[in-house]
């Protein structure tokens, strides 16, 4: 928990300095060396080596040999229309970089070439080529708003998923609490099996999301001997050993969302087989489980609960199984669950 949130205000600063370098970007009152060591500062702080060689390249200077491709991910943002010097010792053309360009233009303002008692006629010749350094010192610099755009857009989705996210922890948490204490218990059982990065680890994560919905399954459809025909028209055992079954099929009742609700179920089946292949021990079904397959497991785990949470606020439709005569109605859920 510590090394999460380290990441998410790592983030967060990096969303603060992203906006702060596109006021600086578009105010124009810095120097565009400072703005280019806050963009590499921003990189970094963002795990981007693309980009920081990049930034390198914009601030010292274009090498003489120079392949586009090096920058990777950033190739995007380079372009080679842009002026260019001589090497000194090879005497070979390089592309400059924008504070080298910045300096040219600022040598070619009128107040500058007023000092240098040129004539009229390269006075002309002078702000003609100032003007030309402007636009292509516009037109660069826009490609380093570009990136930091990019950045910040990324960092703002990532916000506004984060929260999406929370409110849906948030109402499953308040479920759990509310109507199955007991798996509390599982959740603090993953928190501690994730410090651990190994597939040992992995595995009793896995199973304590299992044990979960399990609870849950207890909570909302209690095991029955029938069967349940869903929607597309396939029979499904409620016994107590199928509790995603139990889960899916009172959903599928009670919830319009069946997209969702059929990735999901997948997703889960897959993982959870994956885990149970674990202990098999025929090579063919023998796989890993990994930290994506437990986070994976977690993220849907908590869409469930809250999509549960969500049915319980309105009124349900209880789970409907196949007639017979042997069985009574299915019990409904118990009360003060609202």
């Amino acid at each position: 928990m510590v090394m999460d949130d380290y990441q998410n205000s790592n983030l967060r600063m990096a969303k603060d300095l992203s906006n702060v370098i596109l006021g600086d970007l578009e105010i124009n009152q810095l120097p565009i060396s400072q703005i280019l060591m806050k963009a590499k500062r921003l990189a970094r702080m963002l795990h981007d080596s693309d980009a920081q060689k990049w930034l390198d390249y914009e601030i010292m200077g274009y090498p003489v040999v120079f392949d586009p491709d090096e920058l990777g991910s950033c190739r995007k943002y380079y372009t080679g229309d842009r002026p260019v010097i001589r090497d000194e010792k090879t005497n070979r053309p390089h592309s400059i970089g924008l504070p080298h360009l910045e300096s040219y233009i600022n040598s070619t303002k009128i107040e500058s070439v007023s000092k240098i008692g040129a004539n009229e006629s390269q006075k002309m010749q002078i702000l003609n080529k100032h003007h030309e350094l402007v636009n292509d010192f516009e037109r660069l610099k826009t490609t380093i708003h570009n990136y930091i755009t990019e950045v910040n857009i990324s960092l703002s989705v990532g916000d506004f998923a984060e929260d999406i996210f929370e409110d849906t922890r948030f109402a499953a948490d308040k479920f759990i609490r509310e109507n199955c204490p007991r798996a509390g218990e599982q959740l603090l059982e993953i928190n501690e099996r994730m410090k651990y990065y190994d597939p040992e680890s992995f595995s009793q994560a896995i199973g304590a999301v299992q044990k979960i919905l399990m609870i849950v399954a207890d909570t909302i459809v209690p095991p029955r001997e029938k069967m349940y025909l869903d929607k597309r028209g396939k029979e499904r055992s409620i016994e107590k050993d199928q509790y995603l079954n139990r889960i899916f099929c009172y959903i599928e009742q009670n919830s319009k969302n069946d997209p969702a609700v059929l990735m999901i179920e997948s997703e889960m089946a897959y993982i959870f087989a994956k885990s149970e292949h674990k202990h098999e021990k025929t090579k063919g079904l023998r796989e890993n489980i990994s930290k994506d397959d437990v986070e994976l497991a977690i993220i849907h785990m908590y869409l469930v609960i809250a999509e549960i949470a969500k049915i319980r606020k309105v009124d349900t439709i209880y789970l409907k199984t196949l007639p017979s005569e042997e069985y009574g109605p299915l019990p409904k859920p118990s009360p003060g669950l609202e």
